[in-house]
């Protein structure tokens, strides 16, 4: 197993590098198509100054060529992807019998996630274009590998996520929560289900709790300052996708 974990790890890298210029193109209204080149001195970047991880890690954080600082955002996506692939792979082997149909699957989700978790971390903004996108593709792999019941019960789970947030965006006017997170709380309702959607939203609020608390107490937030829910959403997503059975029987035990 271990040189297929390392080949889906390698695979997530250079898909989190993708990412990382999918990203910076589409949020600087540039297109898709064409070169890599450094935002400071415009210069085309070579395939060397382009491996995951790796050239960022040789470089030093900077520019072959203007010797600017690069953002560290690059090598950490590119890490957090290789992670990504490599654990849906790891789980899937482990949990079930190999399903590729699945893998692929969760993967693409997971791809759109980072790209979420990232985008909403840096610019307090969830591309629900991309989100609702996601969302049709969960729709139809339920459809097509699941019965009426069971998918009945996903597309109810992702509608009751959606209204909770909802809920809370009207009822704060929106200083609570944004729209962007109705968005997504119904992708991750939709993939999940509804038992694994209640642990997911529940680990969303307390990891963020937490991590708000430290920022606070830490002196990078005020209190009352907005903080991006997205990531702890997708974290709680995580939780509820690869631990629910431990975690609920954890829970459990205590009472």
């Amino acid at each position: 197993m271990v040189p297929a974990l390392i080949c889906f790890f390698l695979l997530g890298t250079v898909v989190g590098s993708f990412l990382n210029v999918a990203m910076d193109k589409m949020l600087h209204g540039r297109s898709l198509l064409g070169r890599s080149h450094c935002d400071y001195c415009r210069k085309a970047l070579t395939p060397w100054d382009l491996v995951p991880i790796l050239s960022y890690v040789i470089l030093r954080g900077r520019c072959r060529y203007c010797k600017r600082k690069i953002t560290a955002q690059y090598p950490i996506v590119e890490f957090i992807s290789g992670v990504m692939f490599m654990t849906v792979f790891y789980f899937q082997v482990l949990n079930s019998p190999f399903d590729g149909v699945k893998i692929v699957y969760l993967i693409l989700i997971s791809a759109v996630l980072l790209v979420v978790a990232t985008v909403d971390f840096r610019y307090y903004l969830i591309p629900t274009t991309l989100v609702f996108a996601a969302s049709l593709v969960a729709l139809f792999y339920n459809f097509f590998f699941f019965g009426p019941t069971q998918f009945a019960q996903y597309v109810f789970a992702a509608f009751v996520a959606a209204a909770f947030f909802g809920a809370i965006v009207l009822i704060t006017r929106g200083r609570g929560m944004g729209s962007g997170d109705i968005v997504l709380a119904f992708l991750i309702g939709m993939v999940l289900g509804f038992s694994q959607v209640i642990l997911a939203i529940f680990m969303a609020f307390v990891i963020g709790a937490v991590v708000a608390v430290i920022l606070v107490f830490a002196g990078r937030k005020k209190f009352r300052q907005a903080i991006a829910f997205g990531p702890f959403l997708i974290l709680g997503f995580y939780v509820a996708l690869w631990f629910y059975q431990p975690v609920t029987a954890w829970y459990w035990r205590l009472f």
